[in-house]
């Protein structure tokens, strides 16, 4: 995907805020420790802070700048549920409700698809086996996340996906949900996934680098659920999209409706999971916090990979990482530029 004709530019702090490095987080062993050792220890790559619309931190690790382009991993997954919004404002996709074969129909033949609807495969709800790694060494290799991240024929092997609940009972973290979805995309559009993305965000937001999926082959589809790489930078710029309620300056480039019904907890995935302190729950491949909500929610990858978004304290915050911590710093920082740290303080004395 190349790079906007009219990008955007995030206006810099004079003096970016260095003060960070000193504040107190916690890494993902429950430690509380200072961030400049966070970002060491934890193998970081990039660490970029926005807020009110301007950049105050920036941070890099070795061999990376600005234009570096990294993979996200998971955070495709992500842009996809942003993809799937527009095909339904642009009317390629009637509605979430709408069933997957009306765009896919070689699986009209699979009893175990027949019934699976969009919404479905946005709450991971698809039913479908999935065996993902982290089961040792053997394991791995055999596991279908190894198979369908390495296959070279991703349609056809999706085709004989089997299924071990009924859809839309029970949440379960897959790449196969977000993978059947970007095919349907592409059925529904008449566009690779790189294309449709490019036209409707990646131009429209105004990025200053190329970016790129990675396919399973030459003319293939894109294995969105682990290959999609950009800057940091840019990625900062989705995260604004989101902020901007969808719009960049006088241009509406993404439904408000869709980003206000993808990041509010719908009743029913209150239990899809519970991860980490803040119990995030995960809907529409995005993480939301349910201990002490405050409308803030990420974009996450493997690795430590990480786009965390606060619209009521206008922060965002993008991490890239080698290996990543596990922690959680976001709030931490987001409370502590906010000033509610200090304020809380200032009470408690009075």
């Amino acid at each position: 995907m190349e790079k906007s004709s009219n990008p955007f530019v995030f206006p810099e702090k004079t003096q970016l805020q260095d003060n960070l490095d000193t504040l107190h987080v916690e890494n993902g062993e429950g430690e509380t420790v200072p961030f400049s050792h966070y970002f060491e220890s934890g193998g970081l790559l990039a660490f970029l802070v926005v807020r009110n619309d301007t950049l105050i931190y920036e941070k890099y690790g070795s061999n990376y700048q600005r234009s570096t382009v990294s993979n996200t991993f998971s955070i495709g997954k992500s842009m996809i549920s942003l993809l799937t919004g527009k095909a339904i404002e642009l009317g390629f996709i009637d509605s979430p409700k709408q069933y997957i074969t009306d765009f896919i129909p070689q699986f009209r033949s699979n009893t175990d698809v027949q019934n699976l609807s969009v919404a479905n495969l946005l709450n991971m709800k698809s039913g479908l086996k999935f065996k993902r790694a982290g089961g040792g060494l053997i394991s791995d290799l055999f596991c279908d996340e190894a198979r369908f991240f390495y296959t070279s024929t991703l349609k056809k092997d999706l085709l004989h996906v089997t299924s071990d609940t009924l859809s839309g009972q029970r949440w379960k973290y897959s790449n196969l949900d977000p993978l059947i979805l970007t095919w349907a995309i592409e059925s529904a559009t008449g566009m690779y996934v790189s294309d449709f993305f490019q036209q409707e965000i990646w131009e429209p937001i105004g990025a200053e680098y190329n970016a790129s999926w990675g396919v399973d082959q030459v003319d293939g589809l894109e294995n969105s659920p682990s290959s999609f790489q950009c800057t940091a930078i840019d990625l900062a710029k989705v995260g604004r999209l989101l902020i901007k309620n969808g719009r960049r300056d006088s241009t509406q480039i993404l439904s408000s409706d869709w980003i206000a019904q993808s990041i509010s907890i719908h009743p029913e995935n209150g239990t899809n999971t519970s991860k980490g302190r803040q119990k995030a729950t995960h809907q529409y491949y995005w993480w939301l916090p349910q201990e002490n909500f405050e409308g803030d929610f990420s974009a996450e990858g493997l690795r430590g990979q990480r786009l965390y978004v606060n619209p009521s304290q206008n922060i965002i915050i993008v991490q890239f990482a080698n290996r990543g911590y596990g922690g959680y710093p976001y709030r931490a920082i987001s409370d502590y530029l906010s000033a509610k740290v200090n304020t809380m303080s200032h009470t408690e004395e009075q």
